[in-house]
């Protein structure tokens, strides 16, 4: 048996108790605002994929016991034919008496330094991902960015960027402006609208983001990349003091005050690439593709790769392969940068890259530069997308190998984070109902999976897509006639 056909979360000797860790608030967010935190847990903390159901016992790790969490709960536990249950710390403890410490594995979704203390002291398990270390390195995006800028690695490269402080970023951030319209001049290209692109080095997904470009006669902010939440000002300075306000409202000053300001790249499209580690190897999912959100540059959701044009294609033909080889070099230079065993490795991680359009093209040109292709992002964690995929795999009674994980790609997959049903549909009894035309369509390969019954729905589409979503639409209308 090769790794292609063994499970990510097999261990020697096997664990016992496998449990999900989505550790959105003390992982993803742990530089975060108090009230972001508390949005976000309630809107994704439903959402966990990442199960080692290969387990003799599967638990899901929670603070404290909520309705809606045991009722999601029992629904994963039909869908994946496994008894899942929801434990505390505490609770997990008195399940693990007589048990060695190996025999609990616990897989977060980000396996950042606070939550790896957190598994080995209050859980009492061993944790699953890329080593603490590495992650801290690369999920910040300030620290992220340097590192890029020190490794050198060809034909990749961040955007032209600066670090500010978010105390004096309306200042620091006219100045970089002014930086870019002199890119654009001494190139001569005025006809490129300046834009910058504001992160807190802790962000992640888009929360705790501020897009800032020209429109007309205006300057346009896409608030934590939600487009139906656009503002307009007249001005660069107010814009740019809004923009301070909006991110002090997502993160903790005393924990991060850096702001990654990045100039705002035209690009044609906007590739994830994911990968899988495994005792030395690197194998990979190849590109996934973002659902973005009219009106703005956030993504909504993921799904197999899909190229707008032939251009694109094209694109696609020559870089895809090239982004695999350079993610390679990054993930092992990090390791040694780490003094980690790459051999010893075991986790999943994404990169998110830009593909330069004509206009970003032509500048390069202008400005005496090879064509490159520019790194937004690194997440060395699950995603939305591979967290969606070990759903399907769950659901179809498989274990979660990397040929499992290739097979669901080919299959077709789109997972939506953001799924809008009308408010008065009670997302619970949607959940049953899909859990009942699942169970119908999953005999021709089909699946629709509910991962978050909330306002916005969670939904997975698997196999026919295009039918998958005819019969969830059907199912919606026919309750908002009763």
């Amino acid at each position: 048996m090769t790794i292609l056909d063994t499970s990510v979360f097999y261990l020697e000797p096997p664990a016992t108790i496998g449990v999900g860790f989505h550790n959105i608030g003390s992982g993803i967010l742990r530089a975060a605002h108090s009230t972001l935190i508390r949005k976000l847990e309630a809107q994704y903390g439903e959402r966990c994929g990442h199960l080692p159901l290969n387990t003799e016992k599967v638990r899901i790790h929670v603070t404290s016991h909520k309705t809606d969490l045991h009722s999601h709960i029992a629904y994963l536990s039909a869908l994946f034919g496994k008894d899942i249950k929801a434990v505390t710390s505490a609770e997990l403890r008195q399940e693990q008496q007589d048990l060695p410490p190996e025999a609990t594995l616990v897989v977060p979704y980000i396996n950042v330094p606070e939550s790896e203390r957190a598994i080995q002291t209050e859980m009492g398990g061993i944790s699953w991902g890329l080593p603490s270390a590495m992650v801290t390195l690369m999920k910040n995006k300030a620290n992220f960015y340097r590192l890029l800028d020190e490794y050198e690695l060809p034909n990749f490269q961040t955007p032209d960027y600066r670090i500010a402080h978010i105390h004096t970023l309306p200042h620091e951030s006219l100045r970089f402006l002014t930086d870019i319209e002199d890119i654009y001049a001494k190139a001569g290209m005025t006809n490129y609208p300046p834009g910058i692109m504001l992160r807190t080095a802790e962000s992640d997904g888009n929360f705790g983001s501020c897009l800032l470009y020209t429109y007309q006669h205006s300057v346009r902010l896409v608030p934590n990349g939600d487009g139906e939440l656009i503002q307009n000002y007249s001005n660069w300075p107010a814009a740019l003091e809004a923009a301070q306000s909006i991110l002090l409202g997502t993160m903790d000053p005393e924990k991060e005050t850096r702001v990654v300001m990045s100039r705002c790249i035209d690009f044609s499209d906007s590739p994830g690439m994911s990968v899988v580690i495994m005792d030395g190897q690197i194998e990979t999912l190849r590109w996934n593709g973002q659902l973005q959100q009219e009106g703005s540059k956030a993504c909504v959701g993921t799904g197999n790769y899909q190229p707008k044009n032939e251009t694109i294609a094209r694109m696609q033909q020559s870089y895809e392969d090239q982004t695999i080889a350079y993610f390679e070099q990054l993930l092992r230079q990090t390791a040694r940068h780490c003094g980690c065993d790459f051999s010893a490795l075991r986790g999943v991680a994404n990169i998110d890259i830009m593909l330069p359009s004509p206009l970003e093209a032509q500048l390069q040109k202008n400005r005496g530069q090879q064509s490159t292709l520019y790194i937004a992002e690194s997440n060395p964690r699950w995603t939305n997308y591979t967290d969606a995929i070990l759903n399907v795999i769950g659901a179809n009674r498989q274990q979660p190998t990397i040929n499992a994980m290739r097979a669901t790609i080919q299959n077709r997959i789109q997972a939506v984070d953001k799924y809008y049903v009308p408010e008065q549909i009670d997302p619970q009894q949607l959940r049953a109902r899909i859990a009942d035309k699942d169970e119908e369509l999953k005999v021709s390969g089909t699946r629709i999976i509910c991962r978050m019954a909330k306002h916005p729905m969670g939904i997975i589409f698997a196999g026919d897509i295009e039918r998958a979503q005819h019969e969830l639409d059907a199912i919606v209308q026919r309750m908002l006639k009763h």
